[in-house]
Parts: structure tokens; sequence; C-alpha cells
């Protein structure tokens, strides 16, 4: 009984991840890693292309915001996101850009790699994020997320 208690409550995440359930992302708080991977997701179902594409833009750490690298973003990362963005979405949780999050690893104080559970295949897919200071800290995508 206690360990389904444990199991159900938000403060439990981490037992969540690490039993292999995952965890559920509806409202994640401001500015958290979460929040920016539910902001790249909900970037990446918005019409046109080229509106989606510069909201995604908002959230690409500025060290990789060089001109060939966001054309990198633009033609490679950012379609392959848009063509299965919604294999992530768990709208049935009641939120409509709720997705599951199987494992965060902190790979260093300022960077984290989320790995999100994606509905057609049993491998989740890695969100790399990290404090951008040109960015006033705040996280930010590298080397890619979701794609």
């Amino acid at each position: 009984m206690l360990t389904a208690t444990a199991l159900h409550s938000a403060g439990c995440n981490w037992v969540k991840e690490k039993t292999g359930l995952g965890r559920i992302v509806k409202e994640p708080e401001e500015e958290s890693v979460d929040w920016v991977a539910q902001k790249i997701l909900k970037s990446a179902a918005m019409e046109p292309f080229d509106v989606a594409f510069a909201e995604y833009s908002k959230y690409i750490h500025s060290t990789e915001q060089g001109p060939q690298a966001m054309k990198d973003w633009e033609t490679m990362r950012f379609r392959a996101l848009r063509n299965k963005y919604s294999c992530f979405l768990r709208a049935d949780e009641g939120h409509p850009y709720a997705f599951k999050v199987m494992e965060t690893r902190e790979e260093a104080a300022d960077y984290i790699k989320l790995f999100v559970s994606c509905k057609t295949t049993d491998m989740p897919t890695p969100c790399n994020l990290k404090k951008d200071p040109g960015a006033g800290g705040k996280w930010r995508i590298v080397y890619g997320c979701l794609n």
C-alpha cells in the first residue's frame, strides 16, 4: 500500500523513473527543463512552418545559433521533430501537450538529458538541455531534442 501511495504522489517522480514507469508531464514549472521540452513539442505542432520554426528557435542554445548551425536545426532537426512530434504526446492524460519522461539524467550541473517516451518505439528519445548564459542562464536545447 505504501509503495502504491508513493508511486502516485507528485513528489515521487524519481521513483517513477527509476522503476521504469516514467512520469507524466502536464503543466511544468516555467523555465524548467520539462517546460522547455513541452515548448519544443508545442512549436512542432504549429503552422505554418516558418512561424513554428521561429517559435522553436527561441529555445535553441545561443552557442548553436550560428548561420550554418541554424540551417541544420531548420532543415534536419526541426523537420524530423515535426514528422514525429505526435508520438510523444499523451493527450489522454488530460492535457494536449502532456508527455512521458522515462529518465532524467543530469550529465553536469548545467546539462540535463531527458529521455521521452514515443508511442511508436520502445526506446525513449533524448532531449539535451543546457543552461545558456546567453539567455540569462535559462535551459535551452543543444545537440538535438526529440528528433
